[in-house]
């Protein structure tokens, strides 16, 4: 068990419905989002890491992030990804569209390194700002910035469509 069991509960106490948001927004599934946030709450409990981590904030939102992507990466395994639209305004067919250019940029989260990955997180879908996203990482608002740059070339080249010559 984690050496501090009261530290865990403060922070998932302070931060429970921002993690929830950042679940919800990365496995498209609201009610996914709440058994992952029961899952991170038992895995950080037994977590010895957690009890040394000298910021736990930044240390329960990469492991929620990590969670996230194993859970996309598992249910890609057995191609049963449904998705549900998380803005109930506008068509349906425009929730559709969004919802599946979404879960491609998604999926192409998961080819990049662990720290662009929370950084786009972060950044983009949690709407933090450099700053935020620098103290929790331990790095400047320039740095930050850098890696979110940096992360969305990769993705764009992943996400680019491979296009073909025409035969001569």
């Amino acid at each position: 068990m984690s050496s501090d069991p009261q530290g865990l509960l403060s922070v998932l106490e302070k931060h429970g419905a921002e993690l929830h948001a950042l679940l919800t927004r990365l496995t498209m599934r609201p009610g996914v989002a709440e058994d992952l946030l029961q899952e991170l709450f038992l895995k950080l409990r037994n977590a010895e890491g957690f009890g040394r981590a000298t910021n736990r904030k930044a240390y329960v939102f990469q492991a929620a992030v990590h969670l996230a992507f194993d859970w996309r990466r598992a249910e890609r395994q057995t191609k049963s990804l449904r998705t549900e639209p998380l803005d109930p305004t506008g068509s349906a067919l425009d929730r559709m569209v969004e919802s599946e250019q979404l879960e491609q940029v998604l999926d192409a989260m998961q080819n990049l390194s662990d720290l662009n990955r929370q950084v786009i997180a972060l950044h983009y879908l949690q709407h933090q700002n450099y700053a935020e996203i620098g103290m929790l990482l331990g790095k400047t608002e320039h740095q930050v910035r850098g890696l979110c740059y940096k992360a969305i070339g990769q993705l764009q080249t992943i996400l680019r469509p491979t296009v073909e010559k025409p035969a001569e």
